[in-house]
């Protein structure tokens, strides 16, 4: 039996391997005027970042059926991840890529190949899309089975995994309909950082502060207030790895064990999070 872990770019993850199991990242795309940036290895940051700053509008779009479809060929366990379905068509062209895969290997199963899937919505992105997949290959190198996986894997999302974010620009999420326009017109003036979380799947910001430095601050104080002790942590920055090793120490400070891991935004989450912006996502 092969066992496969998939997941949207939204991820902030390229394709690869997750302990003893296989990733496979389906990319998202971002559509700059008459040009469309596919979320993968291939995606130029430096010059989508340039033509960003020259004003053309730019919106998201989520993976082709198609495209997850393939994304699910050579494997007959599969668990897959995507970006909020409260912010992304991801969610539902992975559960319709689901049906069909399904459906094609359906005689299959008469021959005894048993063919497994499963669309977990994240109800996050980026780090909580992550600390998902990590549970599935805990779970898995435990030898649990697919049902117990699933179970599991929907609780842990819904229960012990939040995402939190700080932000020097609102802008980009403002132009997409992610948050209102006066919550983006806060981030940005007078150094001001916006910092909040995804409730059910949703941006809400939760506080403003002048600079970053007391802005991660109040931010690890809610962290705490919300129930973290210590478990994982994952930061990824968008440019701003300087920022991500601070808030890895403000966390230490008050959990020396904390299990944290740093990573970079991926195409997708640097367009929303811009340029200097932190996502954490922490297991609670």
């Amino acid at each position: 039996m092969t066992v496969k872990i998939v997941a949207d770019s939204g991820a902030n993850l390229t394709s690869g391997r997750l302990g003893n199991y296989e990733t496979q990242i389906v990319p998202l795309s971002l559509i700059q005027g008459s040009t469309t940036w596919t979320d993968d290895e291939s995606f130029d940051q430096a010059t989508f970042n340039q033509a960003a700053r020259s004003g053309i509008q730019t919106s998201s779009a989520c993976p082709s059926i198609t495209s997850w479809l393939t994304a699910y060929e050579d494997a007959d366990e599969i668990y897959v991840f995507t970006i909020s379905a409260e912010l992304s068509g991801s969610y539902n062209s992975a559960r319709q890529a689901a049906e069909l895969f399904l459906e094609k290997y359906e005689s299959q199963e008469k021959a005894g190949r048993q063919i497994k899937i499963h669309v977990f919505d994240s109800r996050s992105a980026g780090p909580g899309e992550y600390l998902g997949m990590q549970k599935v290959a805990e779970l898995k190198d435990q030898g649990k089975s697919f049902a117990e996986v699933v179970a599991a894997v929907n609780d842990y999302l819904q229960e012990h995994v939040k995402l939190f974010f700080c932000l020097k620009s609102m802008t980009n999420l403002a132009n997409n309909g992610r948050v209102a326009p006066a919550a983006a017109r806060i981030a940005g003036l007078l150094k001001i950082c916006v910092y909040g979380w995804a409730d059910k799947g949703l941006i809400v910001p939760l506080g403003k502060a002048r600079g970053e430095k007391k802005a991660w601050k109040n931010l690890a104080r809610i962290i705490k207030d919300q129930g973290y002790r210590g478990g994982k942590m994952v930061i990824n920055h968008a440019g701003n790895l300087e920022g991500a090793e601070s808030f890895h120490d403000i966390a230490l400070a008050d959990f020396p064990g904390a299990k944290i891991t740093l990573g970079d935004c991926r195409g997708l989450c640097s367009f929303y999070a811009e340029e200097g912006g932190l996502m954490i996502g922490v297991e609670i």
